[in-house]
């Protein structure tokens, strides 16, 4: 078959910092509080990933039901978030690389209060 193109996405410094903010400001709009920090990261290949780290992602209300046993609740909470708000997430995303994400996910570890969210951008699907 016909060779794939393969295109690198250039993530600069200042996109990544944009990707960080952008990801603080809708956590923030969307749970009330924002992480203390979010760590941004790229690896390049086929698929290309964006992974963001929100560091200290619990809520108030998140440790009072992880802390009294109910984890599995605060886990689908915040799958229920991650589901309903991707759209808002990929379009900032999508603003500052310049390119829609083939696929979202998102968890969170209620545990550690770790939150992940990677975007996929497949080069070889036609996009």
């Amino acid at each position: 078959g016909a060779p794939v193109r393969y295109y690198a996405m250039e993530i600069s410094k200042e996109q990544r910092a944009a990707v960080a903010e952008s990801i603080t400001r809708l956590e923030r709009d969307f749970y009330g509080r924002g992480p203390t920090s979010v760590r941004v990261s790229v690896s390049n290949g086929d698929p290309e990933v964006i992974t963001a780290l929100s560091i200290d992602r619990l809520t108030a209300m998140d440790r009072t039901l992880a802390d009294r046993g109910m984890v599995a609740q605060v886990v689908a909470h915040h799958q229920a978030v991650h589901q309903a708000t991707s759209s808002e997430f990929c379009g900032e995303v999508e603003k500052i690389v310049g390119r829609r994400p083939s696929a979202y996910l998102a968890q969170l570890d209620p545990e550690t209060g770790y939150a992940v969210r990677v975007f996929v951008f497949a080069n070889s699907s036609g996009d």
